[in-house]
């Protein structure tokens, strides 16, 4: 079995309920960020067209696949993330049980980046990154395709910080202008 670090997500028990043929919770999350954008989409004062998805850490690589799957949003900021490059852990043999391989890709937002284009896709992450390393965002930033920005930071943590602010408001702006 592939071990990945993620925080406080529980991906050998999210495997377990794929191989079980239930739901796991990392795909329920995504399902509940889809729903929120269509519920704001039918509120008074909202503009249908103009969402636009953002995450930080594991928020963030739900904020990419969903965005990816709703075709009707502008674009997707990913704050203090990456992707966990299952192809590199097939290509390596690391991964070979075909059922293992689909569950691994569903939840890696690297599976999804090809489907964003013509929306934008930026990434935010600090070079001090205290738990995931600067270099990992970048290989996730390389795999992703046209329209896309990357933005350093020189904060010591991992997440939102005030030195993101400027580059978030620019891009929000951007996305929904």
């Amino acid at each position: 079995m592939l071990k990945v670090k993620v925080g406080v997500i529980d991906i050998p028990g999210d495997l377990q309920l794929f191989l079980n043929g239930n739901e796991p919770t990392e795909h329920k999350m995504v399902h509940d960020a889809r729903a929120a954008a269509e519920v704001l989409r039918n509120q008074p004062g909202i503009d249908p067209d103009r969402i636009v998805y953002a995450g930080e850490s594991n928020g963030a690589r739900f904020a990419i696949i969903t965005c990816a799957l709703d075709l009707k949003a502008r674009g997707v900021i990913a704050i203090s993330t990456c992707g966990y490059s299952i192809d590199a852990a097939i290509a390596s043999g690391k991964l070979v049980e075909p059922d293992q391989i689909r569950f691994y890709q569903s939840i890696d937002p690297e599976t999804y980046l090809s489907k964003i284009p013509p929306r934008k896709f930026v990434m935010i992450h600090s070079v001090n990154d205290t738990i995931i390393p600067y270099e990992n965002a970048e290989q996730t930033y390389t795999k992703a395709f046209e329209p896309k920005e990357l933005y350093t930071v020189e904060c010591a943590t991992h997440g939102y910080c005030t030195e993101m602010a400027a580059h978030l408001k620019t891009e929000l702006e951007a996305m929904v202008a």
